[in-house]
This record gives C-alpha cells, structure tokens and sequence, in this order.
C-alpha cells in the first residue's frame, strides 16, 4: 500500500469523458478545466484518499476489503470495498443497481487509474508531485 502514499497529480486522460458518460454523470463545464490531485496516506487504521479540484475536496476513509459508503460528489451514493490485489488497489462502487470497478497501479513514476463500467473503460494516469 505504501507505494501509492503521497500526491499524485492529473496529467493525462484516456476515454474518460466516455466512461463519465456511461455511469450517467453529465458536468455542466468542461471537465477538462478540472485538474485534480489525489493524495494518499495513512492515518491510524484507516487508509485515506483525498481528492482535490478547483471544485471540492473529498476524503476517502476506508480500511482495506471493509465495506464502506461513499459520497462521490457527483450525486451518487455508493457502497464501496477496497483491495489490495498484486500490488494493484481494486475499488468496487455500487449504486442504484449498477457498478463499476476502478483500478489503480504504479508503474514507474506513473500511478495508472483504470475505470470500468458496462464495456467502457477510462484511464487517468497520474505523476507523483
């Protein structure tokens, strides 16, 4: 887990508008504006994610294969778990009867987010600040 631990910053986007639109989130800007952070690290049992836009902050507490409900700021309420699965951190969101998985790896400097839902797939692919 400890490799994922520190800032990440936003730097390239694959297929994400198209995945956005699939689990039915519609931005009324350009979401291309939005230059998003995520940090990582760990505060006493819990492994804790922070997301930061020109938008809002969002902090993720969780423990790892514990299930958990998260406010994702886009008007979804979702049931969550978190793995650690070969050195990849797998995050299933549930909600109103869909889901969708979100990858995350290092590879090099690089961490790697893969998003997944109904046969579409996004990457963001992040740089260590």
């Amino acid at each position: 887990m400890e490799v994922f631990f520190g800032t990440w910053k936003l730097v390239k986007k694959v297929n994400f508008d198209e995945y956005l639109v699939a689990i039915g989130i519609l931005h009324e800007m350009n979401n291309d504006v939005i230059k998003p952070t995520d940090t990582f690290y760990q505060d006493g049992e819990h492994m804790v994610f922070t997301i930061k836009n020109s938008h809002f902050t969002r902090d993720v507490r969780f423990k790892l294969d514990e299930a958990f409900y998260e406010d994702t700021k886009d008007g979804r309420l979702c049931h969550s778990v978190i793995s650690l699965k070969g050195g990849q951190l797998v995050q299933v969101q549930k909600w109103d009867g869909k889901e969708t998985t979100i990858i995350r790896e290092i590879k090099g400097s690089n961490m790697i987010m893969t998003l997944k839902f109904d046969g579409v797939e996004g990457v963001r692919i992040y740089e260590k600040v």
